[in-house]
């Protein structure tokens, strides 16, 4: 926790900052090898624009995209494509100074009217491109390569913004033209970026190849050949892929729990994603009508049910319950929160008290559940399957809703259209950008990952928009530790498990991404022990 402490209000003093650093470092032993081929075990990848939210969609543009920064395995900003940066004493001027040499994929060089112009498409398509780079006014170009945000407050999240390419990739604006119609522009086909990969080859029901751009500014990287992304959805074939060495590096997500710890051997590691993300499973709910707008029954369903046992049992520790809004280990995250007891007395008398008395065959209401039925199993499937007779148990029906995958499931949240719905929000390590875009008013948003909840409370903006400009780290908590108490008492949620994810690797494989942004960090640093494979 000191450590992180410590990083954030780097990040965010208000003092004059010039980090200057070299290209990112890993100690590693042997030294590194060139060459090979690594295949990634992804689920379907739905599309290559590198703002889609989807996560298989994410590991794609951090090997085709580079960001500004990045991460170190310690959850530091360092230099990526911009070499060094500089805060202003008041925080409203941000410069950075770019690679001179950085190309896209096409040969071009990047400048800073490419910066520009991807801070601008992000601002206005991304997801929580508000709570990233809202009070950015505008992007400077005085050069070629300097890039200067203006800004109309000082915004902490802002630096750590700029560290992964799903937050904000650069762009080639000589491909993309203008910022109108993003979504739908026929270069996602085929996207051109400026990572260490450059994509060869799409059969988007099969597989993403990756090709290492051998311009890319980084000199010496990426060590790798080749990256396939082999796209599986076959629960058995993952399995046996992974037992005969199909698959190289694989998400934990993609088997069942109980069946991960079979699979460590001399030839496959398992190790525990440190990364940055923090995500949660919940059960988001629809505050706007019915019963489900009324707090007493969103509290009383969070002591029905038994984190515990799904985290420990269903999951076979490979969750951990949820005990609030804020992931555990992150830097801002209250100690006091302990999450809802599972006390169906408690969640009884909840229901009574909101006006829902039991009719003569047990039942109070309905409620429909709705969850994407072909990916994370454990997650997605499972919990509904222990939710139904849990809810039971306090006269609570719910009727399991199973669309076919993540399109069907993001067409129904955009539009509201739920009651209430298994959700991943990420928390990406900063409350200012991965938190607060849930729970804030102005993000009621016709969009799959903002707050389709349509939770608002007028308190919760306040001190969300109070800690996204407040420099100072313990200050910035005391923010956050209230924050979290009161949506603990609104329950526009439930917190069910957060996720402590497991990344299984072949043994030789070195600098597996288990820190940082994890797999959705660039594969530039991995490589093959004792040569190419």
């Amino acid at each position: 926790m000191q450590i992180h402490a410590r990083f954030f209000a780097r990040l965010v003093t208000a003092a004059s900052l010039a980090i200057l650093a070299a290209a990112p470092a890993w100690s590693a032993d042997p030294p590194p090898q060139k060459g090979g081929k690594m295949v990634y075990m992804s689920g379907k990848i739905p599309s290559l624009n590198p703002l889609h939210g989807e996560a298989n969609t994410g590991v794609v543009t951090g090997q085709v995209f580079a960001s500004l920064t990045r991460l170190d395995e310690k959850q530091r900003a360092i230099p990526y494509l911009a070499k060094s940066w500089e805060v202003s004493p008041d925080g409203l001027s941000y410069t950075f100074r770019l690679e001179p040499e950085a190309k896209f994929h096409d040969g071009k060089p990047i400048t800073s009217e490419d910066v520009a112009f991807s801070v601008g498409i992000v601002q206005k398509y991304h997801r929580f491109g508000k709570q990233m780079f809202g009070p950015i006014t505008s992007v400077e170009t005085p050069d070629a390569h300097t890039a200067i945000f203006k800004l109309s407050q000082p915004h902490a999240p802002t630096l750590l913004s700029t560290t992964m390419s799903r937050f904000l990739p650069i762009m080639p604006k000589h491909v993309y033209g203008t910022q109108e119609d993003f979504n739908a522009h026929p270069a996602h086909a085929r996207p051109i970026g400026s990572g260490p990969f450059k994509i060869t080859d799409v059969n988007m029901e099969r597989y993403v190849i990756l090709d290492r751009f051998p311009d890319y500014f980084i000199k010496g990287r990426p060590y790798l050949d080749r990256a396939v992304l082999q796209i599986v959805s076959d629960p058995t074939a993952v399995r046996v892929g992974l037992q005969r060495q199909e698959f190289d590096l694989a998400p934990g997500s993609a088997m069942r729990y109980r069946e991960i710890k079979s699979l460590k051997s001399p030839q496959l590691q398992i190790g525990r994603l440190l990364d940055a993300a923090g995500a949660f499973t919940t059960i988001e709910f629809n505050n706007r009508t019915g019963p489900l707008s009324n707090k007493k029954v969103r509290q009383a369903i969070g002591h029905a049910i038994d984190t515990e046992f799904i985290a420990n049992t269903l999951h076979d520790g490979w969750t951990l319950p949820g005990r609030g809004p804020f992931p555990v280990g992150n830097p801002f995250f209250n100690e006091s929160m302990k999450g809802y007891e599972f006390n169906l007395a408690k969640a009884n008398k909840l229901l009574d008290e909101a006006g829902f008395p039991a009719k003569a065959d047990g039942i109070r209401f309905e409620l429909k559940l709705l969850y994407a039925s072909n990916m994370f199993q454990d997650l997605f499937v499972t919990i509904p399957e222990y939710v139904v007779p849990s809810l039971k148990k306090v006269g609570i029906k719910v009727i399991r809703e199973p669309v076919p995958g993540a399109a069907a499931w993001s067409e129904r949240m955009k539009n509201w259209d739920f009651e209430m719905s298994m959700a991943l929000p990420g928390s990406w390590l900063d409350p200012g950008i991965g938190i607060s875009r849930t729970y804030v008013c102005d993000n009621i948003r016709h969009i799959a990952y903002s707050n389709t909840s349509g939770f608002c409370n007028k308190t919760v903006d306040e001190l969300f928009q109070k800690g996204a400009v407040e420099p100072d780290f313990g200050k910035r908590k005391a923010l956050y530790d209230q924050v979290q108490k009161l949506l603990w008492e609104e329950a526009p949620m439930m917190w069910v498990v957060q996720l402590a994810p497991a990344m299984i690797y072949n043994a030789k494989l070195i600098n597996p991404p288990l820190t940082g942004w994890g797999q959705y960090g660039p594969f530039d640093n991995i490589y093959w022990s004792g040569g190419a494979k």
